[in-house]
């Protein structure tokens, strides 16, 4: 993807060529945080044809080899792109801070994108068009026809649209969520009424 190559640094050590390999050098961008590279209105699309649109959003991480001063232990750099969605675009509650708010939870959730295959991975599991099994909590509910985000008011009276996530207890297939409100979905108990099918690997029949 042309935007990752814009955004990673391709070489190690890095250098100053790549917006994460600047952020790394400058300390903008440490293992300790977590950086999110916020857009207005910027969509990626995909295989070069603006068709495959739109990516709202992403996260991944940016991994580097020890060095003596951290005691040669491997270094991750957490990484999320998002786009702030102008009201309107685009329908189904795509706006403001959804993707922001979606690609937030999934980090925290599913940092390494299942890079090991062991860590974060779950059942497979079946929502909407999405079959996967990662604990991607957005990608859960964002191909749904309806309560993909909740609008949330903050302290000074503004709505924002924050995307609805899938809890833990989805992921484990509980039959009956021990969650609060028996829900297996936040904030909206809604979004998820159920769990998924048990799955194949790779949803096959």
């Amino acid at each position: 993807m042309t935007i990752q190559n814009l955004l990673f640094p391709p070489t190690f050590p890095v250098d100053n060529t790549t917006l994460i390999g600047a952020a790394e050098l400058n300390g903008d961008m440490t293992t300790k945080d977590l950086t999110t590279f916020l857009f207005p209105n910027t969509y990626l699309y995909l295989n070069g044809d603006v068709k495959q649109c739109c990516v709202l959003g992403f996260h991944s991480f940016d991994f580097e080899p020890g060095i003596p001063q951290n005691g040669n232990l491997p270094r991750a750099y957490m990484m999320n792109y998002s786009s702030w969605i102008t009201p309107g675009l685009f329908g189904g509650g795509f706006q403001d801070v959804a993707a922001l708010s979606h690609e937030m939870a999934e980090t925290f959730n599913d940092p390494f994108v299942g890079f090991d295959a062991v860590h974060n991975i779950t059942p497979w599991w079946l929502s909407g068009s999405q079959c996967q099994n990662f604990l991607e909590v957005g990608d859960v509910v964002e191909s749904l026809s309806a309560n993909v985000t909740s609008p949330v008011q903050n302290i000074l009276g503004q709505t924002y649209s924050l995307s609805n996530v899938a809890l833990l207890q989805w992921f484990e297939f509980q039959e009956h969520s021990d969650a609060f409100r028996a829900a297996y979905s936040f904030p909206d108990k809604a979004s998820l009424p159920a769990l998924s099918p048990f799955e194949n690997p790779g949803c096959a029949p």
